[in-house]
């Protein structure tokens, strides 16, 4: 988000238009969004014949305001639907000339709403358009909707979804918007939810078994492969836009005593009990739940609305926090979006506003279209206002709000993309400043239920358009799970922090009373998409400046986190990026340096073959010591190169032959082996030093003695094992020992054989190495017989 789809999009069609193979087309966007598209059209695209499909002098003060139900979360589709619905047959020809103009032009582009799509679909559903583009697609993510089917219905094949959020609950979604752009290409609803849905989502739970969890991980490998040559997702990092740092802090706040009371007596109430028995929608449990966490007002909202002390901020734990950042943020020149969910609390929120004297401005589902796009700009372009209060849906969607660098994000939404659409407000290309964001959760409530499932929802995004191997965190629970409340007062932890304690020492920022040290903190860049731009900072020509500048920022956050938690204005505050980024980056990471190094290992072992294949067979092999087949070009001009065999017995016990071992352990220079051996038993003398010193060369690389259960070998001393401890792994052997083992079983072997024999040997650290060592030198072949590895032709003896 931010990263400029609309400026792509109209460029792409520019260059269409240049060219002479532009068609008339249509773009579907939200309705707060129809003038910026027309503005940055005439923009990029002067030549462009440029209409818009929508009665924007509607008079929305007539309009209703949003009904007193049971669900009072502000929606988009029914703000469309309110706005535009009343419309007639009657009423719609007046749109004839404009189709007409926009279709008789070689350069026409018509911007409507899908709301308008909707009602005039005889219109525009016959006219064959050049391209139809879906701004902020995902508003078709309900398959069965009317106006996604609506939408699958223009007539084009060339179709273009532009989202920040394409995966927002559930694959479905997906699909949805999916079949739009190729329709068929993941066959029909039932079948894919069958056959991707429900196994990857089984298998995204920390109690799924291990089947579960291999067969979710090979169906979202499958999907990815499916889709990624139709989509194209770009990061922050990846068009190596210059922008600031974001820090984003997730604030546990405390209930206030009479939230916890209120609260408690809810969660005892006969409605508790009605959704229990299935007689009353959960719902409408769930969301007094979440107007009592916002403030405990909003219940009595029809009675006591009129009440001077209406919406007191010390009867929430949240509104208090949000008093003493703000006063903080104005006295350091800050600039803020708040944006909460519902219309009831910004009423709340606007009042504490005009009780403070702070310059504001408000936009939510009421405020007429046309005056949308002046409030943004003069929120952008003139300082002196401090605050601008918005609801996520109206607010948070392709809205451009770079005048502020604080953000406020007062309730979470069940939708992760719907509170990441609101901070991608502010953090876009156009910021100067250093971005921070704070989420309000109110600690073991409903909300902190919603955040968890809003991570959830995250990790199942990301495993489909990014890692297939996420971790899994949560387990699948019941109803009566969010009908509960964890609440021990000042002390204890929070259900997110015993979670994510254990990802990364950065989670936790501010904790119980017991760890003031990690006050502390240093504000993290944002690791997903933006880890390139944090590097890129440094290198700021501002140099020195630059940094006191940031330094200056983290002292301020620091000051002010500190100063709420001995207040006891939030319980504890954790690291969002860090939870986010809970798929593991470190892992990531080791596994390409990993690989990187096996690359090199087996490079280098192809080339030490190579030179030892230029000499003959009764040339010994250079050991680093003596011999001269492969060896340096100096090793061949020592003497030396006949040796005493009364010094062969030092040099064996280091040597990593296993032939050259056989002399030094078995028998030493004029010694007698006692007893004359029998051919099988020297065959097995044989083989069991060979695997000796191949465990011998793992011992002394990794300071790992093998283990007498799955060695023939022996052990090792003590002295060899701490002297060998402190070694450093050298990838070049190991790959030998590797190399060699399987030589040893005729040039393949099972994967039970190769970990039954170096289980105890390689440690985890080094597993990863050893992995990609593994592949770098071997096949792995399936037969009906089963599964070998067989080494590559060219590490076969020759």
């Amino acid at each position: 988000m931010g990263l400029g789809k609309t400026i792509q999009v109209l460029s792409f069609l520019g260059s269409l238009h240049f060219s002479e193979m532009y068609k008339p087309s249509i773009i579907i966007c939200p309705v707060t969004l129809l003038r910026q598209w027309k503005r940055e059209a005439k923009t990029w695209c002067p030549s462009f014949h440029v209409e818009i499909l929508h009665d924007s002098a509607h008079d929305l003060s007539s309009k209703k305001k949003q009904s007193d139900s049971e669900s009072d979360y502000e929606s988009e589709d029914l703000l469309d639907s309110e706005t535009e619905g009343k419309k007639s047959s009657r009423t719609s020809k007046k749109w004839d000339p404009v189709i007409a103009r926009v279709v008789r032009s070689n350069s026409g582009l018509l911007i409507t709403t899908y709301e308008q799509l909707r009602l005039l679909g005889e219109k525009l559903l016959d006219i064959e358009w050049g391209y139809a583009v879906l701004d902020e697609g995902h508003r078709i993510r309900n398959p069965n909707a009317e106006v996604t089917l609506v939408c699958k219905q223009l007539q084009t094949v060339h179709r273009i979804i532009m989202t920040g959020a394409p995966i927002q609950n559930k694959l479905s979604e997906l699909w949805s918007l999916f079949d739009f752009v190729f329709p068929g290409k993941l066959g029909v609803l039932p079948v894919f939810e069958a056959e991707f849905a429900v196994p990857i989502s089984v298998g995204g739970y920390a109690n799924a078994t291990p089947l579960q969890v291999s067969t979710a991980y090979r169906c979202a490998v499958v999907l990815r492969d499916l889709i990624m040559p139709y989509l194209l997702r770009r990061m922050k990092a990846d068009v190596n836009a210059n922008l600031p740092k974001k820090a984003e802090h997730v604030l546990f706040c405390s209930l206030t005593k009479e939230q916890r009371s209120v609260y408690r007596a809810f969660l005892a109430s006969s409605e508790v009990e009605q959704i229990f028995d299935g007689s009353r929608n959960s719902l409408s449990g769930i969301d007094v739940m979440r107007k009592i966490c916002n403030h405990p007002d909003l219940l009595e909202r029809e009675h006591s609305s009129t009440d001077p002390d209406y919406g007191n901020p010390e009867r929430s734990g949240k509104m208090k926090v949000v008093a003493e950042v703000l006063k903080v943020w104005k006295e350091q020149g800050h600039r803020v979006l708040l944006f909460s969910q519902t219309q009831q609390m910004l009423d709340i929120l606007e009042r504490f506003l005009v009780t403070c004297e702070y310059n504001y401005r408000r936009m939510d589902g009421v405020t007429p279209v046309k005056q949308r796009m002046v409030l943004i700009d003069e929120f952008n372009n003139t300082d002196d206002i401090f605050i601008f209060i918005l609801t996520t849906k109206v607010g948070g969607l392709g809205t451009n709000l770079t005048g502020a660098n604080r953000v406020i994000i007062f309730d979470p939404d069940w939708n992760p993309s719907t509170d990441m659409q609101a901070r991608e407000r502010a953090w876009r290309i156009g910021q100067k400043k250093d971005v921070t964001v704070y989420r309000l959760i109110t600690r073991g409530t409903i909300e902190e239920k919603v955040y968890h499932r809003q991570i959830y929802k995250h990790f199942l995004t990301n495993k489909i358009l990014k890692n297939p191997q996420q971790r899994r965190f949560f387990k699948a629970r019941d109803m009566k799970d969010l009908f509960t409340l964890n609440d021990d007062g000042n002390g204890g932890s929070t259900e997110t922090s015993s979670i994510f304690s254990q990802v990364s020492v950065d989670v936790n920022i501010v904790g119980a009373p017991d760890s003031q040290e990690r006050l502390s903190f240093q504000a993290p860049v944002a690791k997903d998409d933006n880890s390139k731009i944090g590097e890129a900072d440094n290198s700021d020509p501002k140099g020195k400046a630059g940094d006191d500048n940031n330094n200056g920022e983290l002292d301020e956050e620091t000051s002010i986190l500190r100063g709420l938690f001995d207040a006891h204005g939030i319980h504890s505050a954790m690291n969002h990026d860090a939870i986010m980024n809970a798929h593991d980056e470190e892992k990531l990471k080791l596994e390409e340096q990993a690989s990187q190094v096996a690359q090199r290992a087996a490079e280098a072992l192809r080339q030490s073959r190579m030179l030892r294949s230029r000499e003959g067979v009764a040339v010994p092999t250079w050991t680093g010591k003596s011999g001269a087949a492969g060896g340096p070009s100096s090793a061949k001009k020592k003497f030396g190169s006949t040796v005493n065999p009364q010094l062969t017995s030092k040099s064996s016990e280091e040597s990593l032959n296993g032939y050259d071992a056989i002399r030094g352990n078995a028998f030493p220079a004029g010694a007698s082996a006692g007893k004359a051996l029998s051919s099988a038993e020297l065959l097995a003398k044989i083989r069991g030093n060979q695997e000796k010193a191949v465990s011998d060369g793992l011992v002394h690389q990794f300071g790992t003695p093998a283990s007498t259960s799955n060695s023939r070998a022996g052990s090792v001393s003590n002295g060899n094992r701490s002297a060998s401890s402190s070694s450093v792994v050298q990838p070049e052997v190991l790959v030998r020992q590797i190399c060699t083992f399987i030589q040893q079983r005729g040039g393949k072997t099972t994967s039970a054989s190769i970990v039954d024999y170096f289980r105890d040997r390689i440690p985890s650290k080094d597993l990863p190495l050893f992995k990609n060592l593994l592949k770098e030198i071997a096949i792995l072949e399936k037969n009906p017989s089963g599964s070998f590895w067989v080494l590559k032709p060219e590490y076969q003896d020759q």
